[in-house]
């Protein structure tokens, strides 16, 4: 199972550094911080799965705290744009997405190296069921319309995009991630 989650982690950092690298206009093109924001998740959970022994834990959340401190303040800029009427919702529900993700894996490691086993497991549970359920409910729009997508994407544009693909990866790999916090 872990081998598949780092396959789709791959594959979606692929995506990403074929969007970053591609130059097109901005009503088609997701938010390019949200697409580093995907980069910079996928590069740190394939790290931790790829070598889960090897990855040190104090380095793992001293990165984790690092994202949620930059995307933080990320968020913040683009919550300030967004009440200007320079940016879109999207940009700030993107950046805020990512900033609860990265959380969400702090939390994760909460306890590893440590004496304790790690995170509660109802927090952690309610946390992967959310993750999970966004993944279902990105999924389940494919194909009907810009419904909720209406923060991430034009009214009218086709919710199948090369930018939902590292998005449902994110969801289904931090949900993988925080139930197997569960069992440490």
């Amino acid at each position: 199972m872990r081998w598949s989650v780092v396959a789709a982690f791959i594959l979606a950092a692929l995506i990403v550094v074929v969007r970053l690298a591609r130059p097109s206009p901005p009503p088609h093109r997701a938010d390019a911080g949200a697409d580093s924001a995907h980069l910079l998740m996928c590069l740190v959970m394939l790290a931790m799965l790829v070598f889960p022994a090897a990855t040190d834990p104090h380095a793992a959340r001293g990165v984790l705290t690092a994202l949620v401190v930059a995307f933080a303040i990320l968020l913040a800029e683009r919550a300030a744009q967004w009440r200007r009427g320079a940016v879109d919702p999207g940009a700030v529900f993107a950046i805020g997405y990512h900033t609860v993700a990265v959380a969400a894996m702090l939390y994760a490691m909460a306890g590893h190296g440590a004496e304790h086993a790690g995170p509660a497991p109802v927090p952690t549970l309610v946390l992967a069921l959310l993750f999970g359920a966004d993944a279902l409910l990105v999924l389940g729009t494919v194909g009907h319309g810009p419904r909720w997508h209406r923060f991430v994407h034009p009214v009218g544009a086709h919710p199948l995009t090369s930018a939902l693909v590292p998005h449902v990866v994110m969801d289904i790999g931090t949900a993988f991630m925080l139930i197997a916090a569960i069992g440490r």
